[in-house]
């Protein structure tokens, strides 16, 4: 090709028409780009090109040559005293161009832009721009923070949502396009309330049947991101919206937040992927897009494998290799997804996951979107979203949500648990108690309720401190739980009180001969620091009828009997209502 001649319109569309639809793409992704043929002549760019680089508007052309685009570029940039060396800055310039192979940044113009360079086998090469940064905002808590009613005049016209709240999470002001964003007509709805109750209101106000997942998401990413200010994080709406949220925290402890509605980013990112999937019809197209996807694909945290209509893997990243532990040489042969679903059960069963959990699921439905979470044989939890294409296939994307999960757990299990002495609470103790009521009623076996109380328990933590007395309670809690029974259930219901449902009996004698081996065991001298201390507790038991036991009743009578055993001296054990009698006392308090 003459490099005097002019290019033909035909010739710069067949090279630039599988380019093109990502350039108008990547302008929705805020990244600038300009494709160059092999003789470095401009043939495409697009209009976050020039909004970056404003001096090239009305001036750059088809055909054009990068030299007078470099020259043009660094003439806005050289100081006068720099303008002698011009050329040498273009030719340093050009020679980046053709043998780059990194990312680098450099300011233009009050912005710090990051460019990449890649080749385009049979067009080329391309230059890609986008800006390092984002929404910063700053100043004090609450109104007063914002200077004056003009500045809050200045946010409310800001396009952008904008949300302040105090160091307690609390929101103490928010601008107009943020009471648009989540639906709220007034300021002072959203005034006093955390953010998550504003989130969970504009969902319940306007959420659409089968939008319940979404909810949920929404709610848990709350969890994750709220208490880590600074990093940003997307938040489904209600209507199919997303809004991007942006936090920075103030030496004082008050955040100032920006809500960013980036609905029709994520619409333009699925018409990206919708785009890219038409235009793989030829090897020729799938070269030429692959170098470009590659890049993006690459930096995703989330492992993605897209699915033809055939049910061939035309697509995956390094990312799902990585999470599903898959032979890389298979992925890159265009697999079908059968055969990366066989591997994966077959290392499952190999190391050891039953079968059965192993294979689930496997048949995933390409036609309907589809959710569901993997444990891998390593205990990480994947969590797998299938989303059908237009004309067949689907796109699946692979995220590690074991922290995620983790974190669930050890909320249920301190809801459920005395976080001191890891027994269960009152609440999953009287549970306990149902269920062995219940089994009695219909003909189970009876149960004891013991109430123990550590006597004196006050002045240790009075003369020791309360470090001391915590140590003394976490020993009795394992002391009295080494003496149980297996099946017998252990609670800390407040301070120095625990109970115990001993399953399996409702006779007197073997009622007392647990208790006295428990306070046998608390009686053994404990050593707590430097101290030797001695604990003595008193026990009171109440025993079930098998006739309509009340798990409430049944502990406060066993708390009753207790309180008598205390009153008759320390270390005492004390039956309430003990059928047939005790040792021959048939009292409604009878002591052991």
């Amino acid at each position: 090709m003459d490099l005097d001649d002019p290019l033909k319109p035909d010739l710069v569309h067949d090279l630039t028409g599988p380019v093109r639809v990502m350039a108008d793409a990547l302008d929705g992704l805020a990244v600038g780009l300009c494709l160059f043929d092999d003789h470095d002549r401009c043939l495409l760019w697009n209009r976050t090109f020039l909004r970056f680089f404003p001096e090239h508007e009305g001036h750059v052309h088809v055909g054009e040559s990068y030299r007078d685009n470099l020259r043009r570029f660094y003439g806005v940039r050289l100081a006068s005293d720099e303008r002698g060396q011009l050329d040498r800055f273009v030719a340093e310039g050009l020679q980046r161009h053709r043998a780059q192979h990194r990312p680098f940044a450099f300011e233009h113009r009050g912005r710090c832009l990051w460019v990449s360079s890649l080749p385009m086998p049979g067009i080329g090469r391309v230059r890609m721009w986008r800006e390092e940064g984002g929404v910063q905002l700053s100043g004090s808590a609450g109104t007063s923070g914002i200077a004056g009613l003009d500045s809050q005049a200045l946010l409310d016209h800001m396009p952008d949502g904008v949300m302040i709240t105090s160091p307690d999470q609390r929101i103490v002001w928010v601008n107009e396009p943020f009471l648009a964003m989540y639906g709220l007509r007034e300021r002072q709805a959203a005034i006093g309330s955390t953010f998550e109750q504003v989130f969970r209101a504009a969902w319940s106000a306007t959420a659409r049947e089968g939008e319940r997942a979404m909810f949920d998401e929404g709610v848990a990413i709350l969890g994750e991101n709220l208490h880590f200010t600074g990093a940003p994080f997307e938040l489904p709406l209600p209507d199919a919206r997303w809004s991007r949220v942006i936090g920075e925290r103030s030496a004082g402890g008050t955040c100032f937040f920006a809500h960013v509605d980036i609905t029709l980013l994520k619409r333009q990112q699925q018409q990206l992927l919708m785009a890219n999937w038409r235009t793989w019809e030829s090897d020729t197209l799938l070269r030429q897009k692959s170098t470009m996807l590659e890049a993006a694909l690459e930096r995703m945290e989330q492992g993605i494998i897209m699915v033809n209509p055939q049910g061939v893997v035309e697509v995956c990243n390094k990312r799902v290799v990585e999470l599903l532990d898959l032979p890389p040489e298979l992925m890159a042969s265009r697999p079908a997804f059968r055969e990366v679903q066989a591997i994966q059960l077959a290392q499952r069963v190999a190391r050891g996951m039953p079968a059965g959990l192993a294979a689930q699921p496997q048949a995933i439905p390409f036609d309907q979107p589809y959710r569901y979470e993997r444990q891998q044989p390593d205990g990480r939890v994947i969590e797998v979203y299938s989303v059908p294409m237009d004309g067949g296939g689907a796109v699946l994307t692979y995220t590690d949500i074991t922290d995620r999960r983790r974190s669930e757990e050890r909320i249920r299990y301190l809801a459920r648990h005395d976080g001191l002495t890891s027994l269960v609470n009152r609440e999953v103790f009287l549970e306990h108690m149902a269920g062995a009521a219940l089994a009695a009623s219909h003909g189970g076996e009876g149960f004891a309720v013991h109430y123990i109380d550590i006597d004196n328990f006050k002045p240790i933590n009075d003369r020791y401190g309360h470090a001391a007395g915590d140590k003394v309670l976490v020993t009795a809690a394992r002391r009295m739980r080494e003496v149980i029974g297996p099946g017998d259930v252990l609670a800390r219901i407040g301070g120095d009180e625990f109970a115990l449902l001993q399953h399996g009996t409702n006779a007197p004698s073997a009622a007392r001969s647990l208790a006295e081996r428990m306070l046998l065991a608390l009686g053994l001298p404990m050593e707590v620091d430097t101290q030797t201390l001695s604990v003595k507790a008193s026990v009171g038991i109440a025993l079930s009828t098998g006739v309509g036991d009340d798990p409430d009743e049944l502990i406060r009578r066993a708390d009753s009997a207790m309180y008598l055993a205390k009153a008759r001296g320390a270390g005492g054990v004390c039956l309430f209502g003990a059928v047939g009698g005790w040792a021959g006392e048939g009292t409604d308090s009878s002591p052991m």
